[in-house]
């Protein structure tokens, strides 16, 4: 019987245009009926994603979990009570930060409160739901910050073959420092070495005594990898990527555009 659905947000619970559907929604107030906890697990910071939280009546209540920032934080959602927390140094930052501006993509930094972005783009901007606030960057300078732990690191730019040159220019030492992901084919995704999805739902497993045999999870692309292969049942949705189809236990016949979510929970749990 399995206790936890965890689920990646963007191109698997939420479509193309930002929305999650009906259908998914009724699967997963199905699955809750039966006791079955729903944990997003997401990129996003948590305060992009607290109108998912309601639409799956999850928002502000105690011994409900969310998983953000790849894992860099995981909440309890009443109150958004920090849980764990994990930054990169601001040296390491720095050091990212200057390969994008040399590379000149768009960079997005992510404190606890705040998205700083350098170089935003018409592209992204029409991507982005309004559910996400950024804070523009007038020059490449991110001094200011140094007081404000920075959780992740995103280069967004539409030519992912561009954005893996990125990563491979990176010294072996750089690399070892980092847990490097896409997401969303259009971000290069940095976190503090070790700090995953997985590593994150392997903790929420240990504070609601889970075992992987019962966790559901979810997902669309690399960033995803590590909790796909630690749930006892990881689900690939129909535009997840090649790579994260390889590692899944099953691959949905639809995608995040029709209720993939609701495919994997009606076919494994209702």
């Amino acid at each position: 019987m399995y206790k936890l659905i965890v689920s990646d947000l963007d191109e698997t619970l939420i479509d193309s245009h930002g929305n999650v559907s009906q259908e998914n929604l009724t699967a997963i107030k199905k699955a809750q009926d039966l006791g079955i906890k729903f944990v997003p697990a997401t990129g996003r910071s948590f305060n992009d994603f607290q109108h998912i939280l309601k639409l799956t009546n999850v928002h502000d209540l105690e011994n409900q979990y969310s998983i953000s920032y790849n894992g860099g934080v995981i909440t309890e959602n009443k109150r958004n009570r920090l849980i764990t927390t994990t930054a990169l140094p601001f040296e390491l930052v720095q050091h990212i930060f200057d390969l994008g501006v040399k590379h000149d993509v768009l960079i997005h930094l992510f404190t606890l409160k705040d998205i700083h972005t350098l170089n935003m783009n018409s592209d992204e901007h029409d991507y982005l739901d309004g559910h996400i606030v950024l804070t523009l960057l007038d020059k490449p300078d991110i001094s200011h910050l140094a007081d404000s732990p920075i959780l992740k690191i995103n280069f967004q730019h539409l030519n992912l073959a561009f954005l893996k040159e990125i990563e491979m220019s990176l010294s072996p030492q750089i690399s070892e420092s980092l847990d490097i992901n896409y997401s969303s084919n259009r971000y290069l995704e940095f976190n503090p070495h070790g700090v995953n999805k997985g590593n994150a739902l392997r903790q929420l497993m240990r504070i609601l005594d889970v075992s992987p045999e019962e966790v559901l999870a979810i997902g669309d692309n690399m960033n995803d990898r590590t909790m796909i292969q630690l749930a006892g049942l990881g689900v690939a949705v129909a535009n997840a990527v090649p790579e994260l189809k390889e590692k899944a236990n099953y691959q949905c016949q639809n995608d995040h555009n029709h209720h993939a979510v609701a495919e994997a929970i009606e076919r494994f749990i209702l």
